[in-house]
């Protein structure tokens, strides 16, 4: 037969206990939290050809960063590397997420914390010409975005982007928004405006894994 007691005794201690339980994981959890630290360069845009970058922590006076995903490794001894893209994959273009072992500058003390190195494929606009139209101007071209990686069967291929910009010098001879333009599947664009001969501007502002294209000028 099973007691009522004994029963309520056991709920009564198991109520007791159930705070307890949870307070010891979330303390634990909550003391095992790494902090987030800042990283110069915060992020990187690469076409094809190598760069020299030097790093640094600000917030320390000694440090070391690993990014075992893309084998790099650099520290305040040692501060500059250079960077292939031809060592790159075009899924490493994203936040990449490293760990600093540091002492830190305000205080001495040594700890980790994480630090953000952000990576983008460069990107360029290509065939961009203004045509003379009935009722003013068309700007048409292509967006492409660089494939990294050793030998790509194509080093630049179309890419279908957020935003291309337009803009155009105004009769007091200042750059003026004329707009924005996004890129089709194949990269194309076109843009058009009621407006006579101008100089005009356009660029791609890039996104979280492309760099923002140079700028392109041209008059028509």
């Amino acid at each position: 037969m099973i007691s009522l007691r004994n029963t309520a005794v056991g709920i009564a201690a198991a109520a007791l206990l159930a705070p307890v339980a949870l307070l010891g994981p979330a303390s634990s959890a909550s003391a095992q939290t790494v902090p987030n630290c800042d990283l110069r360069p915060r992020g990187t845009t690469f076409a094809s050809t190598a760069k020299t970058l030097d790093f640094a922590v600000p917030s320390a006076t000694t440090w070391s960063y690993e990014l075992p995903g893309i084998g790099l490794s650099v520290d305040s001894d040692d501060s500059t590397v250079k960077v292939d893209p031809k060592k790159l994959k075009n899924s490493d273009a994203r936040a990449q997420v490293g760990t600093v072992e540091r002492t830190r500058r305000s205080d001495g003390v040594e700890d980790t914390c994480n630090a953000t190195w952000r990576l983008k494929r460069a990107t360029r606009l290509t065939g961009v010409k203004v045509t003379k139209i009935k009722y003013g101007r068309k700007i048409t071209g292509k967006l492409e975005r660089v494939n990294w990686g050793k030998s790509p069967k194509k080093r630049w291929n179309a890419y279908a982007g957020d935003t291309i910009r337009v803009s155009f010098v105004n009769a007091r001879g200042q750059w003026q928004d004329a707009g924005t333009v996004d890129a089709a599947k194949d990269g194309s664009f076109k843009f058009t405006k009621q407006i006579g001969k101008r100089k005009w501007r356009l660029y791609f502002q890039g996104d979280n894994s492309s760099g923002v294209t140079p700028y392109i000028t041209i008059t028509g």
